[in-house]
């Protein structure tokens, strides 16, 4: 990352360095908003340290969905490029990674 950022600054293009870190932070907060709800519906009574009430995460869902949709209707190429780069990267590490235990029951 560290190397694109470097690339982005010396051609100067800094327009493009912040849209595609903006891109990519609002679609992890999307998939995020997704996992809300998908692990409220499919486990209601694990232990959570913050509930938030459903509504949020299902207005961010499909906020972020759509916004998501907006540049396969337009001409921006890389915009489209950069999406499909996201969730290719999203779902490698995804794999790749186990998820962290949040709330373990210390009092047993």
């Amino acid at each position: 990352m560290a190397c694109a950022t470097t690339l982005f600054i010396l051609i100067g293009d800094l327009s493009s360095l912040i849209n595609a870190a903006t891109f990519t932070s609002f679609a992890f907060t999307t998939l995020c908003a997704i996992g809300v709800v998908v692990m409220r519906k499919t486990k209601p009574d694990h232990p959570r340290p913050v509930k938030v009430p459903i509504v949020f995460p299902i207005l961010t869902a499909l906020f972020g969905l759509y916004m998501f949709t907006i540049p396969w209707f337009g001409d921006d190429v890389k915009l489209n490029a950069l999406w499909v780069a996201t969730m290719v990267l999203f779902f490698r590490v995804k794999k790749w990674t186990a998820l962290p235990v949040l709330c373990v029951d210390t009092t047993a």
